[in-house]
C-alpha cells in the first residue's frame, strides 16, 4: 500500500464524518455505547473530566448535557471534533484540544474524572503503560477513571474483534491493534495502582458489523 493511504482514509473519514446521517448513527451509537458501559452513572456529576480519545466527541457532548456540572477537555491526537458536536456544544463548558495520552500537558490530579473509550488498543503496550502511568497522575486522589474496551477472550473472538474495528475505522491492514484480555486489563489497571470497582460486560454496539458479537468491557477504577 502507498504512502498516501493514512491520508486517504483520513479523508474519506472527514467526509463521511461530516454528513448529517452519520452524525446521527454516531448519536445513536454513543447512546447504546453509554447505557451499556454505564458510564454517565459511574462518573462523577460534577467537576472537571477527561475524555482521552475523544474522537468526535459525542460521548463528551452526551455526558455534559446528563449531568450539567460537569465541564470537560476533549482530548484526541487526529480527529477533529464534528461540526454538529460544535455547534450542539458552543454553550457547554468543553475544551477541545489535541494531544497524546503518553504525555499529558497537565498537572498532577487535575481531573475529577477521566475514560478512555475504544482506544487504548490502537496503541503499543508500552504505550498504554506510559498512558494508564499519565492518568493516574492527572487524576485527582478518589476520582474515577473507566477504561471501556475491546476485550477478546479467545482467538476467534480476537478475529471478530479486529474485523469490526477495521469496517467501522475504515482501516487498512497495517493499522496495528494490541488487544488485552480481561484478566490482562485487570492485572495492568491493578499494576497502575488503580482499584477496579466494577467490570461491565456488553456485545453488539450498534451499529453491528459482525455477524458473531463483539465482546466489550468497561473497568470502573478509582485511584486510593
Amino acid at each position: 500500500m502507498s504512502s498516501e493511504a493514512g491520508p486517504r482514509r483520513r479523508d474519506i473519514q472527514q467526509t463521511i464524518n461530516g454528513w448529517k446521517l452519520s452524525d446521527t448513527i454516531f448519536r445513536w451509537r454513543t447512546a447504546d455505547v453509554l447505557r451499556k458501559s454505564q458510564l454517565g452513572r459511574h462518573l462523577p456529576a460534577r467537576g472537571l473530566l477527561l475524555d482521552l480519545g475523544s474522537g468526535l466527541g459525542h460521548i463528551a457532548e452526551s455526558l455534559m448535557r446528563e449531568a450539567p456540572g460537569r465541564s470537560c477537555v476533549m482530548m484526541d491526537p487526529v480527529t477533529e471534533l464534528s461540526p454538529y458536536v460544535l455547534r450542539r456544544t458552543a454553550g457547554l463548558p468543553r475544551y477541545p484540544m489535541k494531544g497524546s495520552g503518553t504525555d499529558l500537558p497537565f498537572p498532577d490530579a487535575t481531573f475529577d474524572g477521566v475514560w478512555s473509550a475504544f482506544v487504548l488498543h490502537h496503541v503499543l503496550a508500552r504505550g498504554q503503560e506510559r498512558a494508564l502511568a499519565e492518568i493516574r497522575r492527572v487524576l485527582r486522589p478518589g476520582g474515577v477513571f473507566v477504561l471501556i474496551e475491546d476485550t477478546p477472550t479467545n482467538d476467534r473472538d480476537a478475529e471478530t474483534v479486529l474485523l469490526a474495528d477495521r469496517r467501522t475505522n475504515f482501516e487498512g491492514e497495517e493499522e496495528p491493534h494490541h488487544y488485552r484480555r480481561p484478566e490482562q486489563w485487570q492485572r495492568t489497571l491493578s499494576g497502575h495502582g488503580f482499584v477496579v470497582e466494577h467490570e461491565i460486560a456488553f456485545v453488539r454496539v450498534f451499529p453491528a458489523v459482525t455477524i458473531r458479537a463483539v465482546p466489550h468491557r468497561a473497568f470502573v477504577c478509582r485511584r486510593p
